[in-house]
């Protein structure tokens, strides 16, 4: 019986290999999931790993709830733009938006 070419050998070998590696996998890929800080998927690890209670969060929805996320948005926009960036990039809104004044908010 005729060995295989040397150049065919290492195609050979990656074959076998990704076999090999791909039937332990079971079909298993790579994901990650996105939650929110004050998602009920956070709240619960947070209470389960010792951290701060369920009752340090807002209730979902509330007044409260709104205005610690637009809170939290408002610092991290902050911290964007005092960092230095182009003097000259203008904020504006996108083609299309509409703004909106109410009065009895403020």
């Amino acid at each position: 019986m005729a060995s295989s070419s040397p150049s065919l050998r290492p195609l050979l070998l990656f074959a076998a290999v990704a076999l090999a590696v791909s039937g332990t996998a079971g079909g298993a890929t790579l994901g990650l999931d996105f939650h929110h800080r004050f998602s009920d998927h956070v709240r619960r690890w947070a209470e389960a790993h010792g951290g701060l209670p369920g009752g340090w969060w807002p209730e979902k929805g509330s007044v409260e709830y709104y205005a610690t996320l637009a809170h939290h948005d408002r610092a991290l926009r902050g911290r964007a733009l005092a960092d230095g960036g182009d003097p000259d990039e203008d904020l504006a809104f996108a083609d299309g938006n509409v703004t909106f004044q109410f009065g009895s908010l403020g």
